[in-house]
């Protein structure tokens, strides 16, 4: 059982979040909050498996919050929901240690993927902040990546992870994490997020 605290200020939302949570046997919603100042008091005396935050909140915005609980429980995973597709804070919270990104128009399977895929130690960027929030760089990127290379990220930049991108190309899903890897290595990154706005900025893939 995945037990997950919300956080957000839109009252609606909280709620709807609930209602799909309550249609899988594996997702409990142990409590939610309104503000970023609650969220770490329930946090605190809660002890959730998971955050899932908006960015932009009263009293203590999700950036603070992300901020926060990586120094207190660094490996608590924290998913990002938001409508809020400008660059910077996106950015913050990734190299903070933000596990997923999802916009809150994201559709039920996709919530509950990313919820149960961050709880894996899997990093998801939903592909339309990834599109928006980072702006390609206009410059010729000075690093190459493979054909193989190019085409997982692609794959990962569309939300597929490990094992279906191995099913997908008909590799073993060890040697899809061999080239992410290798990918890492490149872009000089450590995340899938990160893999993909670095490739983005630097016109590696179009998602277009």
């Amino acid at each position: 059982m995945i037990n997950v605290l919300i956080v957000d200020d839109h009252e609606v939302l909280r709620a709807g979040l609930e209602l799909i949570f309550e249609t899988v046997p594996d997702i409990h919603v142990i409590g939610t909050a309104a503000d970023g100042q609650a969220g770490l008091k329930q946090v605190r005396a809660l002890k959730p498996d998971l955050v899932l935050t908006d960015i932009r909140m009263p009293k203590l915005d999700g950036i603070a919050l992300i901020r926060q609980l990586k120094q207190e429980t660094p490996k608590l995973p924290i998913v990002v929901l938001t409508t809020f597709e400008d660059q910077e804070p996106i950015q913050q919270a990734m190299q903070l240690g933000a596990k997923g990104f999802l916009l809150k128009d994201a559709d039920k399977d996709t919530i509950l993927n990313v919820i149960r895929g961050a709880m894996k130690g899997e990093t998801y960027l939903e592909p339309r902040i990834a599109g928006k929030a980072f702006a390609p760089a206009g410059a010729a990127p000075e690093i190459a990546l493979s054909p193989r290379e190019h085409d997982i990220l692609t794959k990962v930049a569309e939300g597929y992870h490990s094992k279906e991108i191995a099913t997908a190309i008909g590799v073993s899903e060890r040697t899809v994490k061999a080239h992410l890897t290798s990918i890492y290595n490149k872009l000089g990154v450590f995340s899938r997020a990160e893999a993909v706005a670095k490739a983005l900025q630097l016109n590696l893939i179009d998602l277009n």
